[in-house]
């Protein structure tokens, strides 16, 4: 790694750490003083934090907002803490409040922005991720590929680079316990008839750690071994196990960074035709 970005990379985590955990007691200590924030601004101040966090280490052609996804059969998103979407590509639709609307084409992330979690809460904006990221929908006869013109199919189900990278931060996880809440997770998307392409990428405590998955398969490509750590939940149609790592709090922060990096190096950029909306 090159000396300068690591220090300034190190810095801007640090820094992270700090505002995302301390931004907590100032919320408090002014709610009681003055009551100047609510839970509203709060979130708002987090999710800040982590999008400063992350556009220090995306491409510059990619932009981060808060707002809602869009496909062309009529589908919307609940709000997005953080879309992560293809600036080059993607049309400015707001209403008069001023709330974003994204083309699933353009969308290439998004992120959910918490606090302190019990196990039921952490389920439930999984669930959320989840079904956000399966409005991702193209129409067959309106599929063109921006970065690779020669793949004229969509398929999320086979192609893992067709889908939305998501991830969620958070502060903690009450009463963390891996195989407890690996089962409470699958049992969560199994209930909401989630299918396994549009599980999260990678979950981020900065208390707990790291939740991503663990390749067990032997019969994978070779430039995917058995038991590597896997950014995706399934690829080649092959679902892969839950994982939990906790190297310290700087490397965690640096697998959640490096995932979304090595997702957006691949990803698939579609263009959303202006015809296929209306």
């Amino acid at each position: 790694m090159n000396s300068i970005y690591k220090k300034l990379l190190k810095g801007k985590i640090d820094q992270f750490i700090v505002d995302f955990k301390s931004s907590r007691e100032l919320f408090e200590n002014l709610d009681k003083r003055n009551k100047l924030l609510h839970a509203g601004e709060f979130g708002m101040f987090r999710e800040n934090i982590c999008d400063e966090l992350i556009r220090f280490t995306i491409p510059s052609k990619y932009k981060t907002a808060t707002g809602f996804l869009i496909n062309s059969y009529d589908e919307v998103s609940s709000q997005c803490d953080i879309v992560i979407y293809d600036f080059n590509n993607a049309p400015l639709i707001q209403d008069g409040s001023y709330n974003r609307f994204f083309p699933v084409e353009s969308v290439v992330g998004i992120g959910e922005i918490k606090s302190r979690l019990t196990t039921k809460m952490l389920c439930d904006a999984l669930v959320k991720l989840a079904k956000n990221k399966e409005i991702k929908k193209i129409h067959p006869s309106k599929v063109f590929c921006v970065n690779k013109p020669d793949n004229g199919v969509f398929n999320p189900s086979i192609n893992c680079y067709d889908t939305i990278f998501s991830f969620l931060i958070c502060e903690s996880i009450e009463n963390f316990n891996f195989n407890h809440l690996k089962n409470e997770i699958d049992t969560f998307y199994q209930t909401n008839d989630i299918k396994y392409d549009f599980r999260h990428n990678i979950i981020l405590s900065l208390d707990d750690g790291v939740l991503i998955y663990l390749n067990q398969f032997e019969d994978l490509p070779k430039a995917i071994p058995k038991n590597q750590i896997m950014n995706m939940p399934k690829v080649l149609n092959k679902e892969f196990a839950n994982c939990h790592v906790n190297s310290g709090s700087n490397d965690n922060i640096i697998s959640l960074l490096t995932s979304l990096s090595n997702f957006l190096a691949n990803v698939n950029l579609y263009y959303p035709e202006p015809n296929a909306y209306t």
